[in-house]
């Protein structure tokens, strides 16, 4: 009978580190799905703002742009 409850012991730790091990693993490759996230970029045109101030002006979502925070509002 004690050998039995043993084993049953054993069964249930096993089983408690087995779940905590993968519900960490989850939380690790979250962030990883985030950052993939990344939007195409398209060949730069130029504007009125470009002729204006003497030197390119990027829009969001040009090659060369590069995000500020009023790009996030």
């Amino acid at each position: 009978m004690r050998s039995i409850l043993k084993i049953f012991i054993a069964t249930l730790l096993i089983g408690h580190f087995s779940l905590a091990t993968i519900a960490q693993d989850k939380k690790q490759d979250a962030p990883k799905a985030k950052t993939e996230k990344k939007m195409k970029m398209k060949a730069h045109v130029c504007t009125q703002a470009c002729h204006d101030s003497g030197k390119h002006i990027y829009a969001h979502g040009e090659k060369g742009h590069v995000c500020t925070s009023a790009c996030k509002k």
